[in-house]
């Protein structure tokens, strides 16, 4: 029995004869052999299948490279056991030279793969920030006019190593060492899902060697002067001397760091409740002080958060843990106009007019 009937039988996938177009190599078109990358990703979301539902209608955000095809040509091969809608979003940053050659490369695969692709072109982008919001912008757009529910993107536990670290350099707490989650609500119908955390990038240059798909090679991943290639190309390879197995180590505890950052949240909204609710516009200094630091600092910023739409720096929430039990009236300046102020015992958040 092939490997993709077995999976299909042993996991009661409907409908059978859907998951026996794959066997066969009916399905697209294109006869593609099941491998251990399908059988590894199979796996994946059998586990989690809030991840990817079946049956739900997925756009996937392909830039061309290593990460991104792997994950196309898998959840393409894939399709028929789990009845996805498949559509492909590319986004043209316009900051290559050869960046309409690479859409056209995701275009014509596309079109020769059957699958409904997207582009659009941006003008003017100022830095990496700005792109990489642009180009999220634009997908949760498209998501919008195509009814899609799911906007999916093929990072890597390498991906996520690499953020932990360059967090860690400019300077965060548990939630940005836990960043780059399988998982985010971008708006409340649509979800942003990374599929492929579970790989590394040197499992994704594998599988499309094994599976001879052409991917792009973006030659601006050699610019050392910007910070995630250098971590890219610098930092992680040494990291890897020391320990083989040190992206699957730094992935799975960014993985633990956002578990028990959500937990700590909600340990925060329910302290917040008893002091008047996220929305308050004081807080009790005594109350805050009562509780165990890590509570009373998480209190704070979620209150900020949410009252002021921005997150405080940890040297703020620093300075405003240190005002806690001082008695003297302090200004603490946020940014937008806001400032905490203490007033006898009550912290109060304020904008100030113009």
């Amino acid at each position: 029995m092939h490997l993709a009937e077995s999976w299909a039988l042993q996991n009661k996938v409907p409908p059978l004869e859907m998951a026996l177009s794959f066997a066969t190599g009916t399905a697209h078109g294109v006869r593609q052999p099941w491998s251990r990358w399908h059988h590894r990703l199979h796996k994946y979301l059998l586990e989690l299948p809030h991840l990817l539902p079946p049956g739900a209608s997925l756009l996937l955000a392909v830039s061309g490279g290593q990460d991104s095809l792997c994950l196309l040509r898998l959840l393409l091969d894939l399709q028929p056991l789990h009845l996805w809608s498949l559509h492909v979003f590319h986004g043209d940053h316009g900051c290559r030279h050869d960046s309409s050659a690479n859409a056209d490369h995701v275009h014509s695969l596309c079109h020769g793969w059957g699958l409904p692709c997207h582009m659009a072109v941006a003008t003017q982008l100022t830095s990496e920030a700005a792109a990489r919001q642009w180009r999220y912008d634009t997908a949760a757009q498209l998501c919008r006019q195509l009814a899609c529910s799911h906007l999916v993107t093929g990072h890597t536990a390498t991906d996520r190593a690499e953020t932990m670290l360059f967090h860690l350099c400019r300077g965060t707490g548990s939630r940005g060492l836990g960043s780059l989650r399988s998982q985010r609500q971008l708006a409340p119908d649509l979800q942003l899902i990374r599929p492929l955390l579970s790989f590394s990038r040197q499992d994704t240059l594998q599988c499309c060697q094994d599976l001879h798909l052409p991917f792009w090679e973006d030659y601006t991943n050699g610019d050392q002067r910007l910070s995630r290639n250098h971590i890219r190309s610098q930092v992680i390879p040494s990291l890897e001397q020391l320990n083989g197995d040190a992206v699957v180590h730094m992935a799975a505890c960014s993985e633990q760091l956002a578990e028990e950052s959500d937990f700590l949240d909600q340990l925060a909204h329910a302290n917040l409740h008893s002091l008047g609710g996220v929305l308050a516009t004081g807080l009790s200094c005594q109350s805050l002080a009562a509780l165990p630091k890590p509570l009373a600092r998480r209190c704070l910023a979620l209150w900020i958060q949410t009252r002021t739409g921005f997150h405080a720096t940890r040297q703020q929430l620093k300075q405003l843990m240190g005002i806690l039990t001082q008695s003297q009236a302090i200004t603490v300046t946020l940014k937008h106009g806001w400032c905490l102020q203490r007033q006898g015992g009550t912290l109060l958040l304020a904008k100030r007019e113009d």
